[in-house]
C-alpha cells in the first residue's frame, strides 16, 4: 500500500468520524430538526429554512435565547413555534414570555416549561424545501426523473456492450489501458491565481459594502448607515447579551445607500459588526458574538472557496500519458511530408 492510498484512507476515516459526531445527536434525541413555516422570526430565519434545536433543560434558558416550544392552538392541535424569550417569570412553575423578532407585539400567552422543546443552535438556509421537492413537478423532473433516465440509459449501454464477449474483452482492455495512462494533475500556479483573484475580488466586495465595525457607545438615538451598493446586515452586541432586548433593533437588514434608526439606553457600550447581506443573518449574528470582524472574514473565505471549487476544471485537470508525444509526432510527420512534397 503506497502513501497515496494511506492518505485517502485516512481522509475517509476522518470524514466518517466527523459524520458520526454530527449525526449521532439526532439519533439519540439530543438534537432535533424543524422547518420554518412562517416569517415571525425574519430575517434571523426565513420560511423554508431548516433549523437545528438542541434539547436542553428549561432551567438553562435565559432572556434573549431563541427557543422552540409546543403551542396549543384554539382548535386543540399543537404546533411547534420558535420565538425569542423576552422575559422569564419564576413562581410555582417557570414560564416564558416570548416574541417573534418580526412581530411588533409580544405573544399573548406564557409558555410553561413543560412545553419547551429546546434552544436554537443553527440555521441551514432553504434546506426545508428539500423534503417537499417531490411535490413540485418541475423540481421532480429536473432533479430526479431526468438524472434517473440518464443512469438507466448508461446502464443499458453497458449491458449491450458486455453482452458480446469479444466486445466486452475489448472494452475492458481499452479501459484498463486508459486508466493506466490517465492521471489528474494539480496546476499549482493556476490554483494560486484562482485563489488570489477570488480572494481579492471578494475582499474588495466585502470591504466596499461594509459599514462601521468595532467598539461603539450608543446614544438614545443612533443611525446605522449602509454606504455600500449591496444590502447590509448590522449586529449590535453589548457586553451582557441580555441587554440586547433594550436595543431596538439590535440587528437588522439595511438597504443599500440607506440607514436604520436605533434606540437604546444612553451610554450603552456595544460592538458593532456591519457586513454585506451575502450570508444568512443567523450566521452573521453568531460570528459577531465572537468578534465583530469574523463575519467579514467568513464571507471572504466562504465565497473564495466556492469560487475556487467552481474553477476546479481550470486548476485540476485530467491528463493522459502519451497525448503530448502523439501531437508532437503528428507535427513532425506533417513537417516531413511538407519537405518531401517540396523536393518533388
Amino acid at each position: 500500500m503506497n502513501n497515496k492510498s494511506i492518505f485517502w484512507i485516512a481522509i475517509g476515516v476522518l470524514g466518517l468520524v466527523i459524520a458520526m459526531y454530527l449525526l449521532v445527536p439526532f439519533f439519540t434525541g439530543e438534537k432535533s430538526i424543524l422547518i420554518v413555516l412562517s416569517g415571525s422570526m425574519t430575517p434571523l430565519m426565513l420560511p423554508g429554512d431548516m433549523i437545528i434545536i438542541k434539547n436542553i433543560s428549561p432551567e438553562e434558558l435565559s432572556p434573549e435565547d431563541v427557543m422552540a416550544f409546543r403551542y396549543t392552538q384554539p382548535d386543540g392541535s399543537k404546533v411547534f413555534v420558535t420565538h425569542r424569550i423576552v422575559s422569564i417569570e419564576e413562581g410555582d412553575k417557570r414560564v416564558f414570555k416570548t416574541k417573534g423578532d418580526a412581530n411588533e407585539e409580544e405573544d399573548d400567552f406564557f409558555v410553561p416549561a413543560s412545553d419547551v422543546v429546546g434552544k436554537l443552535v443553527f440555521v441551514i438556509p432553504f434546506a426545508g424545501y428539500l423534503p417537499g421537492a417531490s411535490k413540485n413537478k418541475k423540481v421532480l423532473l429536473t432533479t430526479i426523473i431526468i438524472p434517473s433516465l440518464l443512469l438507466i440509459f448508461e446502464e443499458l449501454k453497458t449491458i449491450i456492450i458486455y453482452s458480446n464477449p469479444v466486445r466486452a474483452r475489448k472494452a475492458e482492455n481499452d479501459q484498463r489501458k486508459l486508466s493506466r495512462r490517465t492521471f489528474y494533475r494539480l496546476k499549482e500556479k493556476r490554483l494560486f491565481l484562482v485563489l488570489l483573484a477570488g480572494g481579492l475580488f471578494f475582499t474588495g466586495l466585502v470591504l466596499e459594502n461594509a459599514g462601521e465595525n468595532g467598539s461603539l457607545v450608543l446614544k438614545e438615538q443612533n443611525v446605522v448607515e449602509n454606504p455600500g451598493f449591496l444590502s447590509g446586515v448590522y449586529v449590535l452586541t453589548p457586553e451582557n447579551l441580555q441587554q440586547r432586548l433594550s436595543i431596538e433593533p439590535w440587528y437588522a437588514i439595511t438597504p443599500s445607500m440607506n440607514a436604520t434608526l436605533v434606540k437604546a439606553p444612553e451610554g450603552t457600550p456595544v460592538t458593532i459588526s456591519s457586513v454585506p447581506y451575502i450570508l444568512p443573518v443567523f450566521w452573521i449574528v453568531i460570528l459577531s458574538e465572537l468578534n465583530p470582524f469574523y463575519p467579514q472574514l467568513a464571507e471572504i473565505l466562504i465565497y473564495t472557496f466556492i469560487f475556487t471549487l467552481l474553477m476546479l476544471p481550470f486548476w485540476y485537470q485530467k491528463s493522459v500519458y502519451g497525448q503530448r508525444n502523439l501531437r508532437i509526432r503528428i507535427k513532425q510527420a506533417f513537417r516531413q511530408w511538407r519537405r518531401t512534397f517540396r523536393t518533388l
